[in-house]
């Protein structure tokens, strides 16, 4: 079991992050000194490549179209180790964009999202890929994709099935799919959008993650920032408290602890463990100026895998 070399495809955005990064502090309505940086994005395809450094042989599905980014985001994940032959490119389409702007810490404060090009993955276009999906050992989805193609995937997929929320406005999209959901991960904003549960600390936490498991999915992880992690089951829950970091840049952070929670889940290991090499994973994320950090492997997150009690 040790030397299995696990297959996973990941189903989701796949674009072009565009990030500022302010020297000091944010002033609104103002041209801000700082940094601006262009490289790969997308929650899919960070999954997918924080997955690849992982160790697992990863297939990312997403939509190009036939431009400057799609060369850019296609060449990045070929470094990554990703196979990208799933994928589908829509000539005259613009491929997806991110535009943020963080604060001079380096957390996230506002962004926009181009990612219409999604919508053409529908149930129809993916139905000539279930064979091959059906062949891995798991399937992450990101709920960039369309709540049709969510419920569609969820119906006809045999692998056990995570999905990242991705956002509040796009995470009720996965309610449809969600008693077929080997895992489920929003943050708690987005816990709050899919449960009506507000969350702002462990307890509240708690409740949320209970309820998302009586919506049907198996397990249920709800990430707190730096407080760490709410974990859930039909066994119970359990709250990771979140270690120390350096906070670079927190684009990634959650994408990274999705990746983990995939890796962990082809591999047998309990809810706790799952949550705690997802925090592992995120808190090296995070730490790095890359949207995917350099510094993630399966190495590594042992490494920082921290099981109290």
């Amino acid at each position: 079991m040790m030397n299995t070399r696990f297959r996973c495809a990941v189903i989701g955005g796949a674009n072009i992050d565009i990030g500022g990064f302010p020297s000091g502090r944010v002033a609104m309505q103002d041209s801000n000194p700082g940094r601006v940086r262009l490289s790969a994005g997308g929650v899919g395809r960070n999954i997918a490549c924080n997955l690849a450094r992982l160790g697992v042989e990863t297939h990312l599905l997403a939509a190009f179209g036939d431009d400057a980014f799609a060369r850019v985001a296609l060449e990045d994940c070929a470094r990554a180790g990703v196979d990208c032959s799933l994928a589908f490119t829509f000539p005259g389409e613009a491929s997806s964009s991110y535009l943020f702007i963080a604060d001079s810490g380096g957390d996230m404060q506002l962004a926009i999202n181009d990612m219409a090009i999604c919508d053409r993955l529908t149930p129809e276009v993916l139905r000539e890929r279930l064979d091959a999906l059906n062949a891995m050992d798991a399937v992450v989805l990101d709920a960039n994709l369309p709540a049709e193609t969510l419920s569609y995937l969820a119906e006809n997929l045999r692998p056990p099935i995570l999905a990242d929320a991705v956002s509040t406005a796009k995470a009720p999209r996965l309610l449809g799919a969600m008693p077929r959901l080997a895992a489920v991960k929003p943050n708690a904003i987005e816990a709050e959008t899919l449960t009506g549960i507000p969350v702002h600390g462990p307890d509240s936490a708690a409740r949320a993650a209970r309820r998302l498991v009586e919506l049907g999915a198996k397990r249920a992880f709800i990430t707190l920032g730096e407080r760490g992690a709410c974990c859930a089951d039909a066994s119970g829950t359990v709250f990771l408290p979140g270690g120390a970091v350096r906070l670079v840049n927190a684009t990634g952070g959650g994408d990274a602890f999705t990746a983990a929670l995939a890796w962990g889940l082809v591999r047998g290991l309990s809810l706790r463990e799952c949550g705690a090499a997802g925090l592992a994973a995120a808190s090296i994320a995070v730490e790095s100026m890359e949207t995917v950090s350099p510094d993630i492997s399966a190495e590594a997150v042992r490494r920082r895998m921290c099981l109290p009690g």
